[in-house]
């Protein structure tokens, strides 16, 4: 007895692998939020050296850096799931 998966079947699998792998990067990266710190913060410049031996310039690169690559895999996941469920919708109006 040969099991074939229909075309709707396929797309309904394909729409939720996506939408899986999307939530699994969104869980990891999250989507932006605003900021809730309170406090006030002492400014420093650019060539005062951290703790850590890092310049507050070099520190800033970065944190920009890592913030450009949360901000862009959060938006890869959020992408996947709108295509998971553009996969999904299509195999219920292909039915």
């Amino acid at each position: 007895m040969e099991n074939h998966m229909s075309s709707q079947q396929l797309l309904n699998s394909i729409g939720l692998v996506f939408s899986m792998l999307g939530v699994l990067i969104i869980f990891k990266f999250g989507p932006p939020q605003p900021t809730h710190e309170t406090g006030v913060n002492i400014g420093l410049e650019d060539n005062n050296l951290l703790p850590d031996g890092l310049t507050v310039a070099r520190h800033n690169q970065d944190v920009k850096k890592i913030k450009g690559c949360y901000l862009r895999m959060s938006n890869i996941g959020i992408a996947l799931v709108f295509i998971g469920f553009g996969f999904q919708l299509l195999a219920t109006w292909s039915q």
